[in-house]
């Protein structure tokens, strides 16, 4: 019998009793739709290894990091948009080159991605243990280079309604100034 909850941390757990033996597991979202979806396969595969035995199988294996990285990255049912595989791709691979970065920011990301990877090939029996790296939560806001109070000067002061627009969108998404100079103000705001 299979039961499904939703923790404290708003991700939705399976769990699964089969002969007074249970094992439960992290559905690995916060979104009710995609939880209903992988329900039916995540108590299939738990069922599987409470029948066959497959927990004890998990000890003979021994992938190394990076065999585990190229199957992480290429498994097919992960729910991710292309950007968020590139974006993993890349720092698996900057991690497996060069190590963690120094930026703090940048790190905390970095060390979310490898415990992600770790939890995935435990799931998975691909891996005998999981290891936890720490500190993938601390990382560091952004500092703002103009204070609110320049901001708004900025804005204020600026009488082309349209640019006004142009630039709050700018600074508000982040846009950087390579980016912003390969749009012309005439390709924008044509006369």
């Amino acid at each position: 019998m299979a039961s499904v909850y939703r923790k404290n941390t708003g991700v939705y757990y399976i769990s699964v009793m089969f002969q007074n033996k249970r094992i439960t597991r992290s559905l690995g979202t916060r979104s009710y739709k995609t939880a209903r979806k992988v329900i039916s396969q995540i108590e299939k595969q738990i069922l599987s290894e409470l029948v066959e035995g497959k927990q004890k199988e998990r000890k003979n294996a021994q992938l190394s990091f990076s065999q585990l990285i190229t199957q992480y990255i290429e498994y097919p049912n992960h729910d991710w948009s292309k950007r968020t595989r590139i974006l993993f791709c890349s720092l698996l691979n900057r991690y497996l080159t060069v190590g963690l970065p120094h930026n703090p920011t940048t790190k905390a990301m970095t060390m979310r991605v490898i415990n992600s990877c770790n939890n995935w090939g435990y799931k998975y029996g691909l891996i005998s243990k999981a290891v936890k790296i720490e500190g993938g939560s601390k990382w560091e806001s952004r500092l703002r280079v103009i204070n609110s109070e320049e901001l708004q000067s900025i804005f204020d002061n600026m009488n082309d309604k349209k640019f006004n627009s142009f630039v709050r969108l700018a600074y508000y998404t982040g846009a950087r100034s390579s980016e912003i100079r390969q749009i012309s103000r005439d390709n924008l705001f044509p006369e």
